[in-house]
């Protein structure tokens, strides 16, 4: 099981690699066997091409975004987090919350993420993020 510090460290350095487009440090975050449930209910994608790709679909051109922890709470080798997502999609901003659930392997990398999250009215989802009907 991680300790405290590195399930701390993986979630430093998600959202700090995000909010610095670091393509190569985000990626790296995350463990070879990754399952992403993102959001719940749209298709579980696996792996590092899943992660690859949920990068690319996110900072496809005319979209760019960044991330605001509102709260985290760490218990064991999961934690849960609020996060404000700022969004910037085809000219148009809008701030959307969602709630993420993490849970971070022994090697201190990210295994496993759910997040639960709307987008806002008007917008739709990227199909490859589309909640099944």
């Amino acid at each position: 099981m991680p300790t405290r510090a590195q399930v701390e460290n993986a979630l430093r350095t998600h959202f700090e690699a995000w909010n610095a487009k670091d393509r190569a440090r985000w990626i790296a975050n995350w463990h070879p066997d990754v399952v992403m449930q993102d959001p719940v209910g749209g298709p579980e994608k696996k792996g590092r091409e899943a992660v690859e790709a949920s990068w690319d679909r996110s900072f496809q051109p005319g979209h760019d975004w960044r991330l605001e922890v509102v709260f985290q709470q760490v218990c064991l080798d999961q934690a849960a987090v609020h996060v404000r997502n700022h969004g910037h999609v085809d000219g148009r901003q809008f701030v959307m919350d969602s709630i993420e659930l993490y849970w971070i392997g022994d090697d201190g990398r990210v295994k496993r993420v759910q997040t639960y999250f709307s987008p806002p009215e008007g917008q739709a989802l990227d199909p490859y993020f589309m909640q099944k009907a």
